[in-house]
């Protein structure tokens, strides 16, 4: 198995997180004596967030690996993607939300983050089914992220049979939202779904406090970080976003999640991260998958194998079903609804 992770770039962090948990998931699996009484030998190479280090990288891994999984970063992501497939290789759960991972399907990919207008679609749903019909204004950034929130907030409205009653975009990097702000508070906004990142809902949500004004607010999967939740303080308190992956706290109401935390962090030394989690579960799904392609398993037959294990939920740590099929290789198709809660973010099915 191979991954390309930026281990040396802006996104290291979250490049050694994943490699820690592809380890960890992998040597549970060796240590059950792996799959088929084979091992399971896992090929990283550092990308350093470099879209052409990624590809020359990529072109290494042809030949000597069955698959790439949890590479991250986006532009790494893009550069490697097809020097693999068109040399035979899967590409497996990359941790990017690019539509390219999965759509039109291809035979070798297969993603599981889904895109961020599906992201807000899903969220924003499940808010107003939660709270009831309100009225919706987005805050956006003007690039192709803050559009798809756009997208998928308009997507969920239309379902109602009602429309955004105001869309104020800013510049990427923009942190002085008092004009944004007032004309969504002028429309009457009672629910402001952000279509950008952690920085842009912290400030934004600063600012209208500071104004005397507290609609909700509804962030995509970006937002969903433990880190987040701690520094923005009192400012960020009661944001909603959206999440597919628990976060894994040391004190997780789910007593195999904390069994989880606590050997993760024994081994490594480190915090538990939910981006190690994630690629913990999807070493877990690949393992699967993999048992059930015989003892001599191909790229393409263990592709069928994928599509073919819907719905699937890991056995020990449940979680949301990972569905894909001939048609569709995106693995995810619903999300779950997060807020912040006493400073950390809580699942709002496990609340009280």
């Amino acid at each position: 198995m191979g991954s390309l992770l930026d281990l040396s770039g802006p996104l290291a962090g979250e490049g050694a997180a994943i490699r820690n948990g592809l380890t960890m998931g992998f040597g549970e699996t060796n240590a059950q004596g792996g799959v088929g009484g084979r091992k399971i030998e896992l090929d990283i190479a550092d990308t350093g967030y470099d879209p052409a280090r990624a590809k020359a990288e990529a072109e290494k891994m042809i030949g000597r690996v069955f698959a790439v999984m949890c590479s991250n970063g986006t532009p790494p992501v893009s550069a490697s993607l097809p020097v693999l497939v068109n040399h035979g290789v899967l590409h497996l759960f990359p941790f990017t939300a690019a539509d390219e991972t999965y759509a039109p399907a291809q035979p070798l990919e297969f993603s599981l983050d889904q895109p961020v207008d599906a992201q807000i679609r899903e969220g924003l749903s499940a808010l107003l089914a939660m709270r009831g019909d309100q009225t919706v204004g987005v805050l956006a950034r003007d690039d192709a992220f803050g559009h798809a929130a756009v997208e998928g907030a308009e997507t969920a409205l239309a379902a109602r049979k009602t429309r955004i009653a105001e869309t104020a975009f800013f510049t990427p990097g923009a942190r002085d939202f008092a004009g944004a702000l007032k004309r969504l508070r002028r429309a009457g906004v009672r629910l402001v779904v952000i279509g950008g990142v952690g920085q842009d809902a912290t400030a934004a949500m600063k600012q209208a406090h500071l104004r005397g004004w507290y609609p909700a607010f509804l962030c995509p999967q970006a937002c969903y970080d433990p880190d987040f939740a701690t520094l923005g303080g009192r400012a960020v308190f009661g944001l909603y976003a959206v999440a597919t992956t628990p976060i894994p706290y040391a004190d997780a109401p789910d007593p195999a999640l904390r069994d989880w935390v606590r050997d993760y962090e024994a081994r490594f030394a480190t915090v538990a991260s939910i981006q190690a989690y994630r690629a913990y579960l999807d070493a877990r799904l690949f393992a699967e998958a993999l048992s059930r392609s015989g003892p001599h398993p191909t790229q393409r037959y263990f592709a069928r194998v994928l599509e073919n294990m819907k719905p699937w939920r890991d056995p020990k740590y449940d979680g949301l079903a990972v569905d894909f099929s001939a048609r569709d290789h995106l693995g995810l198709h619903a999300s779950d609804l997060a807020q912040i809660r006493g400073g950390r973010w809580v699942l709002l099915d496990q609340s009280n």
